[in-house]
């Protein structure tokens, strides 16, 4: 079965909103992303300035902006790659590139939105989730969704979100229900497991050696190959 996959990050300053806010909107180059398939993502929630929305948020409770607070949390929400079956079907004709899949998967990627986004709704106030934005162009679907962490006494408190250990793993209990419907199930408690960041990966590759580099992306080329080659033909769009 399937797993259902939740990360959060502070926020403390200015530069981390932009820098998040760049790989959002795609103002950067994202290696992991096909160009193609961008203009696929969907903004859920708020608008194409990150910045702006939570500073929004922060004017309309009129709250104190301590120096070391934190200023927003992001959470990432997604899944393991085999709960949908999706491919890209090149652009022609004039006509863009765009996802396909069965209906049956058109409805868990909708289901997934849905659900995550109500999932944060109902744990945050849907007036602290100031934005949201739904990738469609890297091998995974997924939501970036930041949280102003404002507490019922319209103070900044990021504790209060996140809270200890204990919290933090009741945290992905309730997600994780949120999506079971979806047939998504929590993953091991406890688990030590670490995702590390792309970038942080090609940096390792090319420290242990510059061969190593060339043959892991050649690699990943012909496995994307034998994947396109096993895959069927199905028509319909996975539309957002």
């Amino acid at each position: 079965m399937p797993y259902a996959i939740l990360r959060t990050a502070k926020l403390k300053t200015a530069g981390n909103l932009t820098s998040l806010n760049e790989h959002l909107q795609r103002l950067r180059p994202t290696p992991n992303a096909d160009a193609e398939l961008t203009p696929l993502n969907v903004q859920l929630v708020g608008s194409p300035d990150l910045a702006a929305d939570v500073q929004a948020r922060l004017d309309a409770v009129g709250c104190t902006v301590r120096s070391n607070a934190v200023l927003a949390v992001e959470h990432l929400m997604t899944f393991s790659p085999e709960f949908l079956d999706i491919r890209k079907e090149p652009g022609q004709s004039g006509k863009p590139a765009q996802l396909v899949g069965s209906p049956e998967d058109g409805a868990k990627l909708a289901g997934f939105r849905d659900r995550a986004m109500e999932w944060l709704s109902e744990r945050y106030g849907k007036e602290n989730v100031v934005n949201a934005v739904l990738h469609l162009d890297e091998q995974t679907p997924h939501i970036h969704a930041t949280v102003v962490p404002i507490d019922q006494a319209g103070k900044l408190n990021c504790r209060a979100m996140l809270g200890d250990r204990q919290k933090m793993r009741a945290m992905q209990t309730s997600f994780a229900a949120q999506l079971a419907p979806l047939g998504l199930q929590r993953g091991v408690e406890g688990s030590q497991a670490q995702h590390q960041e792309v970038k942080r990966f090609y940096g390792l590759v090319k420290e242990l050696n510059p061969q190593l580099e060339q043959e892991a992306q050649r690699q990943v080329a012909q496995q994307r190959i034998r994947q396109a080659g096993q895959q069927h033909s199905r028509g319909g769009g996975i539309g957002m």
